[in-house]
């Protein structure tokens, strides 16, 4: 018999899609309860901050940074000529320098008024710095915004060349991004707020060269410029040398209890609304609906995800609805990656220690944890602790039994 609900499965599925939201799925499912804090304190830091500060929005992978910073956008729009982008969008992940960054940013700033007669000399600027050294590497029809962007993301030969062009003209290159945020202030009446998300996604010695070794290549540009920040690398000694040239924001994962093991009914609260701003309430139970609230640890990516895989079990066992096994089904495929992927001999007496006492450890272990999610660190009313993901606590309780 065909599921009666199927539809209603169907829609929830693609609901909780885990990309970050933007656009009328903001609208339509953003859920403020655990956010506004957040969201709040990035405004009014670009709003008080001088007028070409540099800034820091630091969390977990999956904390929900890319939505709030969409949120922040929103808000913002009509203040300033923002310009929001990923840098996996548009330079190779597997291979980054500041440089990079630098150019990615002069190429979207560009883009954001391409259509508009009145801005084309920034376009013919572009041209002619590009042209400037690598017109014997380039056709001219190659060197165009999108000509350039697609070279330098795809060919390697093509981003060693440009980098290396980048590299003898810095100042020109700064100069070029600063006259055109200056040219686009000056045309719209508004201050340029470029917004870089994608960076906390950054492999470890990446993120080190980017921020720590080419930091003053960030603050170059003319213009307020947000930089989402790897947790990982928050961790590292070296932040207290850059700290004070930036402002900086942490979002933490959603307390779902307090240090000492109280559970907050707030945040279960809005973590079921997150859930069934999503899902018609009849489609799942209520016990269902808090497992997957506790076993995400708060992490709003695994909330969405292990909801989405439990709206695919429904459709392929043809449920009617979402019951405590269901999500226990799903979620157990988590926890068994974690104990494919965790190293026991190595870190299960450390990742104990955590758990029982909420503390940290030493900084190399702890940053290798916090960055593949095997711990999680919160924040509530000025405490600090650390707990280990719930999904990973599943997978000891699995190996103690071998």
């Amino acid at each position: 018999m065909p599921n009666k609900n199927y539809d209603a499965f169907k829609e929830a599925y693609n609901n909780f899609d885990s990309q970050p939201l933007k656009g009328e799925r903001l609208q339509k499912f953003y859920i403020e309860d655990f956010t506004k804090d957040s969201v709040k304190g990035i405004i009014t830091t670009i709003r008080i901050t001088e007028r070409f500060k540099k800034m820091l929005v630091i969390g977990h992978r999956g904390c929900g940074k890319s939505t709030i910073l969409n949120k922040v956008a929103e808000e913002l729009h009509n203040d300033y000529h923002v310009v929001v982008f990923s840098v996996a969008d548009i330079i190779n992940m597997m291979d980054v320098e500041a440089v990079d960054i630098l150019l990615g940013t002069y190429l979207q700033v560009l883009q954001s008024v391409e259509k508009q007669e009145k801005f084309d000399n920034l376009q013919q600027s572009f041209q002619n710095f590009m042209k400037s050294f690598s017109k014997k590497d380039f056709k001219p029809e190659e060197v165009t915004l999108l000509g350039i962007a697609l070279k330098f993301k795809v060919e390697p030969e093509s981003r060693a060349t440009i980098r290396e062009g980048l590299r003898n003209q810095i100042d020109a290159l700064q100069q070029n991004i600063s006259e055109a945020c200056h040219h686009i202030h000056q045309q719209k009446g508004k201050d340029i707020l470029i917004i870089i998300d994608g960076l906390d996604r950054l492999d470890i010695k990446f993120a080190e060269r980017v921020f720590y070794d080419n930091s003053d290549l960030l603050l170059l540009p003319e213009a307020k410029i947000v930089y989402t920040f790897p947790l990982a690398t928050y961790y590292y000694p070296d932040f207290v040398r850059i700290r004070s040239r930036y402002a900086d924001q942490f979002i933490s994962v959603v307390n779902l209890q307090t240090a000492d093991g109280r559970d907050l009914e707030s945040s279960q609260k809005a973590l079921t609304k997150l859930i069934l701003r999503r899902i018609d309430q009849t489609l799942i139970t209520d016990d269902a609906v808090k497992y997957v609230i506790n076993m995400s640890g708060g992490l709003l990516r695994d909330v969405v995800k292990f909801m989405q895989d439990a709206c695919k079990l429904a459709l392929v066992d043809n449920l009617s609805v979402i019951d405590q096994n269901t999500v226990e089904e799903g979620i157990n495929d988590h926890i068994l990656d974690y104990y494919r992927v965790f190293d026991f001999p190595t870190y299960v007496e450390k990742v104990k220690y955590i758990a029982k006492t909420k503390k940290t450890i030493d900084n190399k272990t702890l940053v290798y944890l916090l960055r593949f999610l095997f711990v999680l660190e919160y924040r509530h009313n000025k405490e600090l602790w650390y707990d280990v993901h719930p999904c990973l606590n599943k997978a000891l309780a699995l190996e103690d039994k071998t």
